[in-house]
């Protein structure tokens, strides 16, 4: 018997035995079929693609959105080593932020960093070169960069603020215009008066593109006229695509960082650097959008921990900031402008050429195979799909017409700067250019392997840029590399081929041509962008808008700033006009009201920096258009922001979440902008961006009025004709003369396209011929209440049902419920207050007891009381 149990228990361990080998195997294969190897293999490729496209080869993402991507929300064994087998086939190499922790053992919400390895097989073992920290020897000779006046005069400014008494704070602001060298002039400074002294410097900018630009500036000016004391000093670079706050060191002499970096990593900043280290110098780049909370983290930090802070901020526009805003900048850089210098003084002195814009439109569709993702790839990355660059760079009749615009124009474009958008793209232009008898070369970078097999070294690439800087070519295309740092002074223009969502980017490609000619550059520089269609999916940067709001100063109320107002407004009409022109959408309810109520009476002008999951934090320039339509909506709105953010619990939240930005902005709509007759209507993007800057600044933005704005009402144009019977080529002389007239605000308001003006005018004097018409087409059928019994609905049924309505009533009960003192009072508790955010509507007889939503039945209570009689 006993014999016969041991028999069955080795029965039942084999089966036991086979069954969970059984089990396991068919866990592996089942989850093998889950993991969709050749979606992680697809996704994998995508991000190397992605990574070689970047200019600093890297990409930097939050672990829960790797995964995201791949289609997953948690890790286990299988996926981690599917994934590191994908990885290692594609070259990738993952760094983390902790040291000795593989990426798979981090927290869902950290980040890491995705690179190209070019190890060839080889392990990495014991010390390695830091790209990102060392030691700067001091050269012993005499720095060779000449400054300008301006820059001479901002020294001496500087020494004379912040040298004198010796005072143990100090904090003030820089201001000199995009390509004015405020970097340079900064960098020479804090050389001399801080690294020289063996204090310590602390640089802080938002992009690492800003940093690097620092560094670079700080390693080409490490002379012994700068640093006389020292014969070297040490350096660390830190952000997301850099070194880590982690490996800050109490000697680092020289740190720069993004702010994200640094807040995250603050603790390390205290305890290995300011514990040892008391006397402080802050450079805050972009010092603009130093007021925000991130900011004022490190600030604070600073100042509990040092004896002796100075606190530098350069900035090309102070002045684009709202009131309210100005006063927090004051509170942070409270010695206010030590030197400034504005645009039209660099441009007279010939240091700055004076840029002219000009865009050709491709008519190319870039939409038609362009889905949600791509959208969301290039919001992220800057970068387009590979398969859309490929059909841009392929394009024949896009290419010729870049080629084409340029011979037609050689005299006037001379030396030519042109920024393709990939290796091929370069490579097809520079074809063409030389098939049309054009002397042109390309420079592409040698560390990526191109398609076709070519694969250039920098020295071919120096012996190019050589020939263009001594005109032995006309044209030089590139790819990236040139956007700054090598000196080419005498380029006159600027092709810009290849579109892109980043202010900086942009900014280092108009910058390019904007040599002026004490600077070895030209009095005027051509800034040629080709537009394709992309039906403004993509917010992609405006060449000539971001220059007019990086170097307007609004206060000044000149005529050129009346032009550059309405050149600004313009390019946020373009959209309009072309649907005016486009016959195949109706525009008939835009055409009928008065043409004068279809030019804004302002905008709110305000930047803004909207943090991304996958980078840096990117910068948003905001004009928001406000009509007589819009202007009270709007203005209830901005009034009640303070209100609205402590009723929605906003009042510690820097970034709001995309996801509550849209409830928010419904919340908005519904509470001032529902209801209304608005034609021309608002942006609800426009709502997000107003919360946006308010979450972040916690001031109202500046309103800009847009002055003499009759100047832009053509039809007093068209009544000019209809009166005088012009028609024919009478009409034609006039109007020409019209357009071409001295000082035209019409051809900038229109941006100088006749075919925008010309629709426009023909419908205003069809207003005049045929009124009938537009009498007609502007008629609704109107449906009464009374049709559908509309006082059994909800109000929030009206709302949905007929919104004119649903505004007409509740209007009436706040109005109802108003004293003459603008309170609103509550009707059982008396409580008052002039804002209705704090009150809802309530029906006295409820609903459900027969109660009708009709203004003798609807009352006003504050939010709470409402909430408890409706709990009961």
């Amino acid at each position: 018997m006993v014999k016969r149990l041991e028999k069955r228990k080795v029965y039942l361990n084999h089966f036991f035995l086979i069954l969970n080998i059984y089990i396991y195997l068919y866990g592996i294969c089942h989850i093998e079929g889950v993991l969709r190897v050749e979606h992680i293999e697809e996704v994998i490729l995508e991000m190397k693609n992605e990574i070689n496209q970047r200019k600093n080869k890297k990409l930097n993402i939050k672990l829960r959105t790797f995964l995201g991507k791949l289609g997953y929300k948690r890790r286990n064994s299988l996926l981690i080593d599917k994934i590191n087998q994908c990885l290692e086939k594609n070259s990738l190499a993952v760094l983390v932020r902790r040291q000795d922790t593989d990426w798979s053992q981090l927290d869902i919400d950290e980040r890491i960093t995705f690179e190209i390895w070019e190890g060839e097989g080889k392990e990495m073992k014991g010390l390695v070169e830091s790209k990102y920290a060392g030691t700067i020897r001091v050269s012993e000779e005499r720095n060779p960069i000449e400054l300008y006046l301006h820059q001479t005069e901002a020294l001496q400014e500087m020494d004379k603020a912040i040298l004198n008494d010796n005072i143990p704070r100090f904090s003030g602001l820089l201001v000199i215009p995009t390509g004015g060298g405020k970097t340079l002039t900064a960098v020479q400074w804090v050389l001399r008066n801080v690294i020289n002294n063996d204090k310590k410097v602390l640089w802080v900018a938002h992009r690492h593109e800003l940093l690097e630009q620092a560094l670079s500036a700080v390693k080409r000016n490490a002379y012994a006229n700068l640093v006389n004391k020292r014969k070297e000093f040490k350096y660390r670079i830190i952000s997301g695509q850099h070194d880590r706050p982690v490996n800050i060191k109490k000697d680092d002499d020289f740190i720069i960082a993004s702010k994200d970096s640094l807040n995250r990593g603050i603790d390390h900043l205290a305890n290995s650097w300011l514990n040892f280290n008391d006397d402080i110098f802050l450079v805050v780049d972009e010092a603009h959008h130093a007021t925000a909370k991130t900011y004022r983290k490190i600030i604070d930090l600073l100042n509990e921990k040092t004896k002796t802070l100075g606190i530098l901020g350069l900035t090309a526009t102070p002045f684009r900031t709202a009131k309210a805003e100005k006063g927090l900048l004051k509170k942070t850089f409270d010695n206010d402008i030590v030197y400034k210098v504005d645009l039209k003084t660099l441009i007279s002195r010939g240091i700055l050429s004076e840029p002219i814009f000009k865009e050709l439109k491709t008519e190319i569709d870039m939409t038609k195979e362009l889905s949600e993702q791509d959208i969301k790839s290039i919001q992220a990355f800057d970068s387009i799909p590979e398969d859309i660059a490929k059909h841009i760079a392929e394009n024949k009749i896009r290419n010729n017409r870049i080629v084409q615009e340029y011979i037609d124009n050689k005299e006037e474009y001379g030396k030519l700067l042109v920024f393709a958008v990939n290796k091929i793209h370069a490579i097809e232009l520079n074809k063409l250019f030389n098939d049309k008898g054009i002397a042109s070369e390309y420079v592409i970078s040698s560390e990526q392997h191109m398609a076709t097999g070519i694969d250039l070294s920098n020295e071919a690439n120096r012996e190019r840029i050589r020939k263009f800087r001594n005109n032995e070519i006309d044209v030089l295309i590139n790819v990236n590399i040139l956007t700054e740092g090598t000196d080419l002074p005498d380029v006159q223009t600027v092709f810009l081929t290849r579109p892109t969502i980043s202010s900086i980017l942009m900014t280092q490609m108009i910058g390019r041509a904007l040599r002026g000619k004490k600077a070895g550059g030209t009095d005027k520089a051509y800034i040629v962008s080709f537009i394709d269609g992309w039906k403004n999916k993509i917010a992609w940067i405006n060449p000539e808008k971001l220059y007019i709001e990086e170097t307007a100063i609004w206060e000044d109320n000149t005529k050129e700033n009346v032009k550059k107002l309405a050149r600004l407004i313009s390019i946020q009409k373009i959209e309009e006009f072309v649907k005016i022109i486009d016959d195949s959408i109706d525009t008939t309810k835009l055409e009928s009201i008065d043409f004068i109520k279809t030019i804004p009476l302002g905008i709110y002008t305000f930047s803004l920096m909207i943090p991304s999951e996958y980078d840096e934090d990117r910068i948003k320039n905001c004009e928001v258009l406000v009509y007589d339509s819009t202007l009270k909506a709007y203005q209830r709105f901005i009034e009640e922001l303070p209100v609205f953010f402590k009723v929605n619990n906003l009042n510690n939240i820097e970034f709001i979440q995309e996801e509550e930005l849209d409830v928010l902005a419904e919340k908005v709509e519904d509470m001032y902008f529902t209801g209304f007759d608005m034609i021309p209507s608002y942006n609800k993007e426009d709502i997000k961006d107003v919360l946006r800057y308010f979450a972040l600044k916690g001031v109202e933005p500046s309103f800009l009025q847009f002055k003499d704005r009759e100047k832009f009402d053509i039809s007093i144009v068209a009544q000019y004709i209809y009166e005088n019977e012009l028609g024919g080529k009478r009409k034609k002389e006039y109007l020409d003369e019209v357009w071409e007239q001295r000082d035209n605000f019409l051809k900038v308001y229109f941006g100088y396209s006749k075919l925008y003006f010309r629709k426009c005018l023909d419908n205003e004097i069809l207003k005049l011929e045929e009124p009938e018409i537009y009498a007609t087409s502007s008629k609704e059928t109107i449906v009464t209440p009374e049709m559908i019994n509309i006082n059994k609905l909800t109000l929030y049924e009206i709302q949905k049902k007929n919104p004119q309505y649903w505004r007409e009533i509740t209007e009436a009960v706040y109005g109802k419920a108003q004293d003459e003192k603008g309170c609103y009072i509550c009707a059982t508790s008396g409580y008052k207050n002039k804002s209705r955010l704090y009150f809802q509507i309530d029906h006295i007889v409820p609903m459900a007891k027969g109660g009708l939503t009709e203004l003798d039945n609807l009352q006003v209570l504050r939010r709470d009381i409402n909430k408890l009689k409706s709990d009961k």
